[in-house]
């Protein structure tokens, strides 16, 4: 009671400080720290367009959403990242070709807009989504009805529609900005014969080379100026993102012996109770790892430890424990059938307030429901032909209006447990009356597949986990060693004493999410992008996919063109294979003085090869691949004429047309105009944009938030 009495009596300056950090905390935009305090809350910035965090987070859920509601799953840490991903394109997209629109004057007006959703071609999607489910025809009558009660319908159906009439402006915009780039396009009279002659004059060659693998790197000498000069002329070709260069060391936590043994014992102690309770599925689901599983299996479906030999016990029998996915599983044999593998149905579903179908529009009781169903599975019991009618103008699935009602075939285990074991109990052709979590159900069961042997198995089951004393002596190994690296130990040598191994990650990218061996590494990304992180720096232990993790920054590389001395080794390689190249051309000129191929082949050692048909367009030489600079120069040689040296990729090179074929170029070039026209016009969508981003300034904050 006294440090409660002691608290209380200053009360007062508590909320005097309290209420200068609050002052602080809102006067600091006023004084000169808003807009770094802003800045702090944009994902990111589009030739000076913010993009908010609350922006940009509205539009992952949004798309979380839509992934949820396809695939019925919740999206995990992977689909997750990707989902920011593309939405971080498509804001980027949206954003640039916004500009591009408002520049040139694009725009799609209401009358526009009209004839696209009205008129006689109207956009793919409307069509899709507004055609006769009977026929497949266009019904435009669907599209004015619906326009008609707009204001009176479910505020996500209007909302679907804005964003679809957004999404046919958006098309017809890009369409319109793709046009006017495609229809600048040209081809003069001199490009389409070059490019006639290109297609279809043919050479035959033969061909030596020598490799510069022949030549040892000691007897390449480099000097700095030449290097110097060779980085000059490639660096563009190392142009990167940001990235860092990393060293890990993980230890991997794995349940010890001790632990599989608690898991053995608590498992055995579960199957003595398991053989004492009536209700097996309720144990299962208070005591064991994984809930009980209704579905019955047929042979060859359950795990090789108790398949076929479960097929031939009595219900009860029990079998294991046994280990399989890194758990002891023991199982009991509930229930032998014959049933079908798989079945097709019909269905009306009459959703009432509170079961899973309903929806904001659903004023049906549980009881008027029942009411409804009981009254169509009367109609179709008196009348069976009406069933696909009345599906179509009672059922509240939305796939009724295109399948009228028709769930086609499905695998028995496949559809909500009621559902399945009453269209699995019932007749072919009968009608009958199921009750689910998505509402009442009038069932027709429209055929079957031939009955074969199932078994229904309760599997309890024991994960074997560390326990956490195997926790803690993996942390206390990597406690270690963190303290010992912090202490001025090598990283290396640390790691190697308490015999850890160390893992690299030379370019890791600001947005990658995976590291090597680790799935999950946002984490440590974000604390090696960290504008406090230094080179030389270790993390924190982190803790992730059951691993404790322990890094440190070895290379920081800006975005851009690196330096010479953070790419000395590619640029050396690069060097070296010039140099060496010139000293083959020097043997090779030496050589030439012969005059033939075969001489020079002979004095230096080569073998002679021939490529035969060959063209312009060609790339790959037979047994080595790509060379386009050797067959370039073919074809500005005349047939017979020997040439040499040709630095090619593979080596240097020594050419001889042994026959050239030119083809007639004719005089009308209308069809190969056409078709290059065709070619540029269809990159257009493709190569337009990336040049717009390209060139856009671009400023990615997102690894401050994710």
């Amino acid at each position: 009671m006294a440090v409660i009495q002691k608290i209380r009596s200053y009360s007062g300056l508590l909320i005097a400080v309290i209420g200068i950090g609050l002052a602080a905390f809102v006067l600091g935009d006023f004084l000169g720290h808003g807009p770094m305090q802003q800045q702090r809350f944009d994902v990111g910035k589009v030739e000076g367009t913010s993009i908010p965090y609350q922006q940009f987070e509205q539009r992952v859920n949004q798309q979380m959403d839509n992934w949820q509601q396809q695939t019925g799953q919740t999206p995990g840490v992977q689909e997750t990242f990707q989902i920011r991903q593309q939405v971080w394109n498509d804001m980027i997209r949206e954003i640039l070709l916004e500009e591009e629109f408002e520049n040139l004057g694009i725009a799609v007006k209401a009358e526009e807009l009209y004839e696209l959703i009205h008129g006689s071609d109207p956009h793919p999607l409307l069509i899709q989504s507004f055609s006769d489910p009977a026929t497949g025809a266009y019904d435009p009558q669907q599209v004015i009805e619906f326009l008609r009660n707009f204001d009176r319908m479910d505020p996500q159906v209007r909302s679907q529609w804005v964003m679809l009439e957004d999404y046919i402006k958006t098309e017809r915009r890009e369409d319109k900005y793709h046009q006017l780039i495609s229809k600048s396009y040209g081809v003069p009279d001199a490009m389409a014969a070059a490019d006639f002659s290109n297609r279809n004059t043919t050479a035959d060659i033969r061909f030596a080379y020598k490799t510069t693998a022949e030549i040892d790197d000691d007897q390449v000498s480099v000097s700095d100026r030449e290097l110097r000069a060779v980085y000059d002329e490639h660096k563009h070709r190392f142009r990167q993102e940001g990235s860092r260069g990393i060293k890990m060391v993980v230890q991997p936590v794995h349940p010890s012996e001790a632990d599989q043994e608690s898991a053995m014992n608590e498992i055995l102690e579960l199957r003595e109770e398991m053989m004492e309770v009536e209700n097996i599925p309720a144990f299962i689901n208070a005591t064991s790892d994984r809930r009980f599983d209704p579905t019955y299996y047929a042979e060859g479906e359950l795990s090789p430890q108790i398949d076929p030999e479960i097929f031939d016990a009595q219900v009860g029998d029990v079998f294991g424990p046994y280990v399989e996915d890194n758990a002891y599983v023991v199982s009991m044999l509930m229930d032998a059938q014959m049933r079908p593998d798989s079945m097709r149905a019909s269905h009306i579903l009459i959703s009432f307030q509170g079961s899973q179908s309903a929806t904001e529009q659903t004023m049906r009781t549980y009881d008027e429901a029942q009411q409804v169903a009981d009254s169509l599975l009367g109609v179709v019991r008196a009348n069976p032909g009406r069933f696909p009618e009345l599906a179509m103008e009672f059922s509240e699935d939305p796939s009724a209006a295109a399948n009228q009602g028709d769930l086609e075939w499905f695998r028995d285990g496949e559809m909500v447990p009621e559902f399945n074991e009453a269209v699995a109990d019932a007749s072919v052709g009968s009608f009958l009356k199921v009750e689910t979590d998505f509402g009442f159900h009038v069932v027709h069961v429209t055929d079957k597949s031939p009955l074969t042997q199932k078994v229904q198995v309760a599997n309890l089951v024991r994960n074997i986990e560390p326990g956490n004393r195997t926790y803690q002596d993996a942390y206390s190994r990597v406690s270690r060693f963190a303290s010992n690296i912090r202490e001025g130990e090598d990283f290396e040598e640390a790691a190697d004493e308490a015999g850890l191994s160390v893992r690299e990650a030379p370019r890791v990218g600001r947005m990658d999410m995976s590291l090597p061996g680790i799935d999950q590494g946002r984490q440590i990304v974000q604390w090696a992008f960290g504008d406090d992180t230094r080179v030389g720096d270790f993390s924190r232990i982190f803790e992730l996919d059951n691993s404790f993790v322990v890094a440190t920054l070895v290379e920081k590389r800006d975005k851009g063109i690196p330096s010479l001395s953070e790419i000395r080794s590619e640029i050396m390689s690069i060097a070296r294979e010039e140099k060496k190249k010139e000293m083959i051309a020097e043997e090779i000129s030496a050589a030439m003085a012969n005059g033939s191929l075969d001489n020079v082949a002979a004095q230096l050692g080569l073998e002679v090869a021939e490529a035969t048909d060959l063209t312009f367009a060609s790339n790959n030489l037979p047994g080595l691949g790509p060379e386009p600079k050797v067959i370039g120069s073919v074809f500005a040689m005349s047939e017979g004429e020997v040439k040499g040296p040709v630095a090619g990729n593979a080596g240097v090179f020594v050419v001889e047309v042994t026959r050239k074929d030119e083809e007639v170029i004719p005089s009308d070039l209308t069809a190969n105009k056409r078709r290059l026209q065709d070619t540029f016009r269809n990159r257009v969508p493709a190569d337009a944009f990336e040049a717009i981003k390209n060139m856009a300034d671009i400023e990615d904050n997102r690894s401050m938030f994710f």
